[in-house]
């Protein structure tokens, strides 16, 4: 059976700086969110005895927490049926949580894949940037990983990237980012910021009702051609109002359904 394992991709939205410190951006919030998944629409022609992708439909639900100024903490569940050319269905999870350090270059995180509820894959690292980015994987026998420390971690980067929202001209951005959904890589990053914005239905007053479309493509091991490209409406607050995957098989299209912001007693 072929395997469908959808990127959690989130706050894939990435702008590196060299230097790496404090987040500053105050636009910034504190969310929970919920996304209804289905399968986007496609011009492909069908080769015979191919296995395509019929249909999609699930959830993602994001959390964004801001955790007294100390670290910014994430956790994504994305849960998808997919049911192929055949008639055959499967059912992804793919559960996904950081924590990022507000102060220093440094990121916990736990990937975890199911499919039809039995788990494929589960992975816990840490990553710090020093001279090097270094990625370790306690309980795993996993080796650690060195990388070039121009590379930097998820939630630096959407703050950086949400700076740039509102310009009239921010250009195009190529980008290197590490976050730990495909342990082993880092993913080059082209992002591009269209002059499209848009407003959604039934915002909570105190979240900005303006969202930019942004158009970006993930490159891996110096390949030419993309793993895959993304589409998604940002706010100036870290806020998606839409996600639209393309991969080579197939695409896939998240519209938020609800949105709540959340406020911590940091007394």
């Amino acid at each position: 059976m072929l395997k469908y394992y959808p990127k959690i991709q989130l706050v894939s939205l990435y702008i590196i700086f060299l230097s790496f410190g404090t987040f500053t951006n105050a636009n910034l919030i504190s969310y929970n969110s919920e996304y209804e998944i289905e399968l986007g629409k496609s011009d492909e022609v069908r080769l015979p005895g191919k296995t395509y992708v019929d249909s999609a439909s699930g959830q993602l639900f994001i959390d964004w927490i801001n955790v007294c100024d100390n670290s910014w903490v994430s956790n994504q569940r994305m849960m998808t049926r997919f049911i192929n050319s055949f008639g055959v269905g499967t059912v992804s999870e793919i559960n996904y949580s950081i924590n990022e350090n507000s102060v220093s270059p440094e990121m916990d995180f736990v990937l975890e894949i199911k499919e039809n509820s039995e788990l494929q894959k589960r992975v816990l690292g840490n990553a710090k940037i020093n001279e090097n980015l270094i990625i370790e994987f306690p309980e795993s026998e996993m080796p650690n990983i060195k990388f070039s420390n121009d590379i930097i971690f998820p939630h630096k980067l959407l703050d950086e990237i949400t700076k740039n929202i509102n310009k009239k001209k921010p250009g195009m951005m190529v980008r290197k980012v590490y976050e730990g959904t495909i342990p082993e890589k880092f993913f080059n990053i082209s992002i591009f910021f269209t002059d499209e914005f848009s407003k959604e239905k039934k915002i909570p007053k105190e979240i900005t009702n303006n969202f930019r479309k942004i158009k970006m493509s993930y490159y891996q091991d110096n390949e030419s051609t993309p793993i895959f490209e993304q589409t998604i409406k940002l706010n100036e607050q870290g806020l998606a109002s839409y996600f639209k995957y393309d991969y080579p098989e197939y695409s896939l299209v998240l519209k938020l359904k609800k949105v709540k912001t959340v406020k911590l007693d940091c007394n």
